[in-house]
């Protein structure tokens, strides 16, 4: 009963959010697509329970189709991760990267089409499943299952690799991309998406390990699948919860930037804009509009609305941020925030003021906002900056 719970567990728990994803009504793209790379997981796992609980003639047919499954499960994260940072549409251009996935599960198939019965029994039991030991001298169509089988711990370990660097690399240009038109990064960097990578990275060091000793010894060993299965099947929760919870993506960043432009301010900064003296003087209005004016404290304010307020269009304003204060906009804005926060946290009459009261009237949209960016920029908490100011 155990060790079927433990051959069942992983796919329960991708077929579980599987349905959540479905009856979500508010899909984007990017999670559209997570439903398809959840079902190619779900075949996945569905043949792996075959394959842990004998059905050898099942298995036999499914294998080749587990191939192309296992192979595909990085190359689809990694484009899940491209609909979420950079692409506005599905390119089906982008289909190469199941390529080897395709040919290596196609090389198996027609391999197995062309083994005989007994060279059949030999792979199962003597190979795929242990229940004899090796007797070698293989046939030339074994041998050449064993090359397939060598081929894809190599594909899948340079997949694992690829998958995890441009990966991380969109996600940096994305965040960039956000930091530099919000104040407010909160829901909608993709700090979290990070995190999935390393929860897909554990889950292929186990199905190395697990490919290099082989899956047969965990079949000689039932209590040993306990570590894979739940090792998976976090991963594999971990993975769906942070993907069922973003809802944020390059759609709608699109969206928003496509915001009307001052056709008149425009042309007017084109002209002006790299002198030295309409540089310093664009500046001091930005600082202006945060000082004076205050409008730091509107919670969701965009690089679109300063410049707009300042008369200019987003990619002077934020070319002003980033070569004036070397910033990015949020972290420009924050600091402006935090500035009049200490003044609030330090003041007589306002002392009594409630750490959320402090974030509210600072412009952050919550406490937690508050208390992660105070931290990041003075390297201690609201509440002992406080308790440092009345000793």
């Amino acid at each position: 009963m155990t060790y079927s719970l433990f051959t069942v567990m992983p796919a329960f728990i991708i077929l579980f959010w599987l349905i959540l994803f479905s009856l979500d009504k508010k899909k984007n793209r990017a999670k559209r697509f997570f439903i398809f790379f959840l079902t190619v997981a779900l075949v996945n796992y569905t043949i792996h329970w075959c394959y842990f609980n004998h059905n050898y003639d099942v298995y036999r047919v499914l294998d080749s189709i587990w191939v192309f499954t296992s192979l595909s499960v990085f190359p689809l994260y990694y484009y899940y991760i491209r609909l979420l940072t950079t692409d506005i549409q599905i390119d089906y251009k982008w289909s190469w990267i199941l390529i080897p996935a395709f040919m290596l599960s196609l090389f198996s198939g027609i391999i197995y089409l062309m083994m005989s019965p007994y060279e059949i029994e030999v792979f199962n039991n003597e190979i795929l499943y242990h229940n004899r030991p090796q007797t070698g001298g293989y046939s030339q169509l074994i041998r050449l299952q064993l090359l397939r089988m060598e081929l894809f711990k190599v594909i899948f370990t340079i997949e694992v690799i690829l998958t995890v660097i441009f990966g991380l690399r969109h996600i940096k240009k994305f965040n960039e991309k956000v930091f530099d038109y919000y104040s407010d990064v909160k829901d909608r960097e993709l700090s979290n998406i990070k995190l999935t990578l390393l929860f897909l990275v554990i889950t292929a060091i186990i199905s190395m390990i697990s490919g290099f000793i082989g899956k047969g010894f965990f079949v000689d060993n039932p209590l040993l699948l306990a570590l894979p299965s739940i090792t998976h099947s976090l991963a594999l929760f971990g993975v769906c919860y942070v993907g069922y919870k973003q809802h944020f993506s390059i759609e709608d960043l699109f969206k928003d930037q496509l915001q009307p432009v001052d056709k008149k301010h425009q042309v007017e900064d084109e002209e002006n804009v790299f002198t030295d003296s309409k540089y310093d003087e664009l500046y001091e209005k930005m600082e202006h509009l945060l000082k004076i004016e205050q409008i730091f404290k509107e919670p969701d304010l965009r690089l679109h609305d300063l410049a707009y307020k300042r008369g200019t269009n987003r990619t002077y304003a934020s070319q002003l941020i980033n070569n004036k204060v070397n910033s990015n906009f949020c972290d420009y804005i924050n600091s402006h925030r935090i500035t009049f926060a200490k003044k609030v946290l330090s003041s007589d009459d306002e002392n009594q003021s409630t750490l959320d009261e402090v974030a509210l009237k600072s412009g952050f949209s919550s406490q937690s906002s508050f208390y992660r960016v105070f931290m990041k920029m003075e390297g201690i908490s609201p509440s002992k900056y406080r308790k440092g100011l009345t000793k």
